[in-house]
């Protein structure tokens, strides 16, 4: 047996924002750069910024046209990357379970958390604390349909763990 204690793993994550997320990031490109999207667009495309601020350009760019896109239609379609350095304790939270969870959300039309527990075969109660722990690792979201159900939906499209 080894102890793992001390060991860290690189977890690359893809998966979708929240619309809060995208939010976050537009205020914080709001915050850095001391303007609004539209008067540093304007000044990108007449070519009054420096070059290397071109990827934060088209990132924003990015952001506020998902963001747009979400007020307009309710949906919200921006994807991005992630590399996390999980410790043991954080690995550990990746139960077969919980991956289970997130396939299925993937993979089956959910109506509610007992739809799903239903589907799974598992407690209702079991399946509402995983969810919750995949919730605050950013990989499930909950969204209210009608006055009673709330469903779970993933936001994670794919995860693969890195040895180094």
């Amino acid at each position: 047996r080894y102890d793992l204690t001390g060991c860290m793993m690189l977890v690359r994550i893809v998966r979708e924002l929240t619309p809060e997320e995208v939010l976050q990031r537009i205020k914080r490109y709001e915050r850095e750069l001391g303007m609004s999207f539209e008067e540093f667009e304007e000044l990108f495309l007449r070519g009054k910024v420096e070059g290397g601020k071109a990827a934060a350009y088209f990132e924003w760019a990015g952001l506020v046209h998902a963001y747009r896109g979400y007020v307009e239609g309710g949906e919200l379609d921006y994807m991005v990357e992630e590399l996390h350095d999980f410790n043991a304790q954080q690995m550990s939270l990746l139960t077969p379970k919980r991956i289970e969870l997130l396939y299925a959300l993937a993979s089956l039309r959910i109506e509610s958390i007992s739809d799903l527990a239903k589907k799974l075969k598992r407690n209702v109660k079991n399946v509402y604390q995983d969810l919750q722990v995949l919730k605050k690792l950013g990989f499930v979201r909950f969204t209210r349909r009608g006055k009673r159900n709330i469903v779970p939906e993933t936001l994670v499209e794919e995860i693969t763990f890195l040895i180094r």
